[in-house]
């Protein structure tokens, strides 16, 4: 029970601007960090490591004892939260998807004699001809256009990802890869 009390008396100082009760704190806690980068990344570079010692400084100006959390519950929690959007938003920027939109793009661009882009798209019906069109080429949103096609967002989303799909099949089996 006395680190815990430590710990809290070391948070009360850092919210009254003692920075030496923030070193300590980040101090002690450095060992949390480290660990929940591991746990979402399989290991601790400086980057991440850094980013979670940001994020504890703003958690430790903001936490208010008076809600009645446990410090230390809520800054195990909130990393946790924090490192785990981390890793969503990097397996989404990832993804097949965005390589195949940023392919699209780059062969619409470019003037390719190889592949002609009508070619490409014949393999697509009408419907996802357009949200490839529009979503990855012209930067529509995909509410905007289920609005234009008078279809639900839901099965733009479906009809999008089907030609994503098709396209990527198409261009795995393409030499021109």
């Amino acid at each position: 029970m006395k680190n815990y009390e430590r710990i809290n008396n070391l948070v009360v100082s850092c919210q009254n601007g003692c920075k030496k009760s923030l070193e300590s704190l980040i101090d002690a806690l450095s060992p949390l960090i480290k660990a929940k980068c591991k746990h979402y990344f399989g290991y601790v570079d400086e980057d991440l490591y850094s980013d979670g010692i940001l994020r504890l400084i703003e958690l430790i100006n903001d936490f208010d004892f008076e809600k009645n959390t446990r410090f230390l519950g809520y800054i195990e929690y909130m990393i946790s939260c924090f490192y785990w959007d981390k890793k969503r938003r990097q397996l989404k920027e990832s993804s097949k998807e965005i390589i195949v939109d940023e392919y699209i793009e780059h062969i619409y661009e470019e003037d390719f004699s190889i592949i002609d882009i009508q070619d490409i798209f014949s393999i697509l019906s009408d419907k996802e001809k357009y949200i490839i069109i529009e979503n990855v080429l012209n930067k529509d949103t995909l509410v905007n256009i289920s609005k234009d096609l008078n279809i639900s967002y839901k099965y733009a989303k479906l009809l999008k990802s089907r030609a994503i799909r098709k396209l990527h099949t198409l261009f795995s089996k393409s030499t021109v890869l």
